[in-house]
């Protein structure tokens, strides 16, 4: 009696490891797909300077997908600069506060109104003031003070000059002359010395770097500030920059080097790293073999010639089947099964896998 007890709890064992054996063979046919899309979205607004991915690239959270053109002020004239404001303030805000981002005391401190009045009407030539002329300067009350000026702009019976050098002060009473002897035939008015306004400088959107020091000697053609449209960000940071929001994969790329992005506009989208899985399908007939938290192998047909697999646990199994094809005779069902692997290191969407029930450590 006891030897038939044995003998039938030995058969069961066999038929139990005969049974776990057969459910760790079932093949599943699986692909890898994305399940989490992220929309990658302009911080800020500008024009595209360049694209650093394609499609299809791998990137990290942080790693730069863009960059944005600035807007440089520049100055249009040489003299001490003083700066307001702070990077990542808007340029409106600063401009509201101070009048200006930047202001440039021109190193040609000194301007002259000049009336025609004066003018020596025996020389017919003097009637005709050029705007762009060299003229030049004598003061009235002490004519061993003299200089050089610019004509900047002509009206009827006046014009103004910016002096380019000479040793005047302002409120000098100056009589402006076309040749550097003084000669009076060609005296063409009289005038009051007065200092030039210092030139203010402002922009649009926030502020992403000074390119010069408060209180430095810039040049005419020197960079002051640059800004990039968008809004008022406290956070430090680079405004230039559309970065990865998070790890995986570029899917596609909605702007183009040269064209203008808005601030909050979707530029790219992105498969998310954690959204990737291998979804496969079960047959009605092996559904049960399956379930949710096993722990699989995927085998990759093609990647390597095989030769690359990874882990990963079955995350769900769809309780909604679909029909098969009717191309067969069969009439099962069946069902998705979702796989997510222990990491998405070397594996590509769309790959092709063979996904079976395994306990066994498999080298990723």
């Amino acid at each position: 009696m006891l030897k038939k007890l044995l003998a039938t709890l030995l058969a069961a064992v066999v038929m139990l490891s005969c049974s776990a054996a057969l459910a760790a063979s079932v093949p599943l046919n699986g692909t890898v797909v994305n399940t989490q899309e992220e929309t990658v979205v302009s911080p800020y607004g500008g024009a595209v300077e360049e694209i650093c991915v394609k499609v299809g690239d791998s990137v990290q959270a942080g790693e730069v997908i863009a960059t944005l053109k600035t807007t440089k002020v520049y100055a249009l004239q040489d003299g001490v600069v003083r700066l307001f404001g702070s990077v990542g303030e808007t340029a409106e805000m600063i401009a509201n506060l101070y009048g200006a981002v930047a202001y440039v005391e021109p190193t040609m401190q000194y301007t002259a109104q000049i009336s025609t009045k004066t003018a020596d009407a025996n020389n017919e030539a003097n009637r005709f003031v050029h705007p762009g002329e060299t003229v030049y300067l004598r003061a009235v009350e002490n004519m061993n003070r003299t200089g050089t000026g610019t004509v900047t702009s002509v009206a009827s019976g006046s014009f103004n000059v910016i002096l380019s050098q000479g040793s005047f002060a302002s409120g000098d009473s100056v009589n402006v002359y076309r040749d550097p002897t003084f000669t009076p035939i060609n005296r063409l008015g009289k005038g009051t010395i007065s200092l030039v306004d210092p030139v203010a400088y402002t922009g649009e959107g926030i502020v992403t770097s000074y390119a010069v020091q408060n209180g430095a000697q810039v040049k005419k053609g020197d960079v002051l500030f640059e800004t990039v449209s968008g809004s008022y960000s406290s956070a430090a940071g680079d405004w230039t920059q559309i970065k990865a929001p998070c790890g995986g994969i570029i899917a596609s790329l909605n702007m183009a080097k040269g064209t203008a992005v808005a601030e909050g506009s979707a530029v790219a989208t992105l498969y998310a790293d954690d959204g990737m899985r291998i979804e496969a399908t079960v047959s009605e007939t092996d559904l049960l073999s399956f379930h949710v938290g096993d722990s699989v192998i995927a085998e990759f047909t093609y990647l390597n010639d095989g030769g690359i697999s990874a882990r990963g646990v079955i995350e769900k199994i769809s309780r909604l089947g679909e029909a098969s094809s009717s191309d067969t005779e069969s009439e099962e069902a069946w069902f998705t099964v979702s796989v997510k692997p222990n990491t998405s290191a070397g594996l590509y969407y769309g790959a092709h896998a063979i996904v079976s029930l395994s306990d066994k450590d498999v080298l990723e």
